[in-house]
């Protein structure tokens, strides 16, 4: 990814006209790398103008914005994201690009009124190089650092980045010459990505000097893929993006990211336990492998029987009828053949008993497969009930005070969702609690229910409606959306036919029903799904 000097002093020109004097408000962590200052000023006129500075630390993609958009703050307790909680109520007096490089500073003055505050100042000091992105807090007057993101040190080479030092800038480069012979000579100057760029432009035949002229007098921001540029190169991909919109343009929709960083502790539980019973299954299938191949030991002890007379003691392999069977040398024919015969008693058993402990082991990794769908697609209260519903499974174990996970409770409703129209009204469940709840409880047995085939997904269940085609296609629509799938074979049966399977909450068995092949849904569908499950 190309950030270069060029991009990087047009956003650093716009940051600084909407940040100088304002005041920062309390950070916002918006991803693992991403992070966000709330800053705010009253205007001439008394009007407050507000906005956030975003930095982002992703080492593929490190780069800086301002948006005015609203973001879903993620919960991050690390060293660093509570050390900028120390700028909150400070006051921006400068944004400075460091020459020729690509390192931002944007310095502020400390709250005066807190009488708690020790320092005057800060400098927040982001270098923005791809692979090893870095930000320092370096508190005045002491003028060292006071957090770093990431530490390092290297005493042979006499690098200490590290708390309490003192922070180096590297020495100022040259502004881009735009009187160049050759678009080598601009090496110096350009990260590799922007260099291959012009050496490609001006080989497809445009003049040098013109384009470094327009590179390094351009007020726009371009993005070609990740390359954040400050002109096109003629290139049919290119975006020119407003610096507001760099944030949304790399990372798309934030909400969804923070809301997954909420569960990613259920999800990593869920991806673990998945993990478990799938070795634990591939385990099981060796096993019956195995069992089945010892079947044979029955002919084994048959045909020692028939040829005991040329057995002996001392002997180890008899081969006749196109066997070769191994004989335990210590015993005589009977010994043999009972040992055989006792081998295949076990594997015969064995063959029932890992048959059912198979299908309860698919049956669990269907469950959990989805699980991990409604861990990342439920509401608050569907992913509260989603963790009742575990625990009574026992995959997470209860949890005493703020944190406490409430068992199954017979008496709590776990109402679905529903989707109502004039024609009709589908309901389905974002958990197992909930999908029995609506399929056992609230669904008459003539309703329809519906389901992918051989697919992890919700319950959907036509409760009004019935005898309406559309609403039928629709309920349909409904099973791959909910399963994130784009087409699939779903299973329609009546509510009569659908058995609970005892082996997981939510899981069921379908005695008798008919298949329909959905090859796409309908965008008026996925715009009604959209728009019904954000009002939920």
């Amino acid at each position: 990814m190309a950030l270069d000097n060029l991009s990087l002093s047009i956003i650093a020109d716009e940051i600084e006209a909407k940040m100088l004097d304002c005041q920062i408000g309390t950070p916002l962590a918006l991803s693992q790398y991403d992070f966000a200052l709330p800053y705010s000023d009253k205007d001439k006129d008394g009007n407050i103008k507000k906005g956030s500075f975003i930095f982002s630390l992703d080492p593929t993609n490190p780069f800086v914005t301002y948006s005015e958009e609203r973001f879903a703050k993620v919960q991050d307790n690390s060293i660093f994201f509570n050390s900028l909680r120390r700028l909150s109520l400070s006051k921006v007096t400068s944004v400075k690009k460091h020459k020729g490089e690509r390192i931002l500073t944007i310095s502020m003055k400390a709250n005066q009124n807190d009488i708690s505050e020790i320092n005057t100042g800060y400098d927040l000091i982001l270098e923005l190089f791809p692979n090893r992105p870095n930000c320092y807090i370096i508190a005045y007057p002491s003028g060292r650092i006071l957090s770093v993101y990431k530490e390092h040190t290297d005493i042979e080479k006499g690098i200490f980045i590290t708390r309490n030092a003192i922070y180096q800038y590297p020495d100022e480069k040259g502004a881009l010459p735009t009187n160049l012979e050759d678009p080598e000579q601009a090496r110096p100057y350009l990260p590799n990505a922007t260099l291959r760029r012009l050496k490609q432009y001006v080989l497809d035949g445009h003049d040098l000097k013109d384009t470094l002229v327009r590179m390094t007098t351009s007020k726009d921001i371009y993005v070609i893929h990740k390359d954040i540029l400050s002109f096109d190169f003629g290139d049919k991909e290119a975006k020119k993006v407003p610096v507001p919109q760099l944030y949304s343009t790399f990372v798309g929709d934030q909400k969804s990211i923070a809301k997954l960083d909420k569960v990613k502790e259920l999800v990593k539980l869920i991806e673990k336990a998945i993990k478990t019973a799938t070795k634990k299954l591939n385990n099981l299938e060796n096993d019956l492998a195995t069992a089945k191949q010892r079947m044979i030991y029955m002919e084994y002890g048959q045909i020692i029987y028939l040829y005991q007379g040329e057995i002996h003691v001392g002997d180890k392999m008899l081969e006749r009828d196109g066997y070769q069977i191994p004989l335990d040398p210590r015993w005589n024919a009977p010994k043999n053949a009972n040992a055989y015969f006792k081998k295949y008693q076990k594997a015969k058993a064995a063959l029932k008993i890992l048959a059912d402990i198979i299908v309860k082991t698919k049956d669990e990794i269907t469950y959990l497969e989805k699980k991990l769908m409604e861990a990342k697609d439920g509401t608050p209260r569907d992913v509260m009930e989603l963790k009742s519903e575990l625990l009574s499974e026992g995959y997470i174990k209860e949890k005493q005070g703020r944190n406490t996970v409430y068992k199954v409770s017979k008496k709590h409703k776990y109402e679905p969702h529903y989707l109502i129209l004039p024609q009709g009204k589908i309901g389905f469940g974002m958990n197992g609690l909930q999908n029995e709840e609506l399929t056992f409880e609230i669904a008459a047995k003539d309703d329809i229910f519906f389901h992918v085939k051989d697919y992890p997904g919700s319950h959907v269940v036509l409760l009004e409606g019935k005898d309406n085609q559309d609403m039928k296609t629709l309920a349909c629509e409904l099973c791959l959306y909910l399963s994130h799938l784009d087409n699939g074979t779903i299973m329609i049966a009546k509510r009569k036919d659908v058995k609970k399977n005892p082996n997981k909450i939510g899981l069921v068995n379908i005695l008798k029903y008919e298949t329909l092949v959905v090859k796409f849904i309908r965008e008026e569908s996925l715009s009604l799904f959209k728009k019904a499950l954000k009002a939920e």
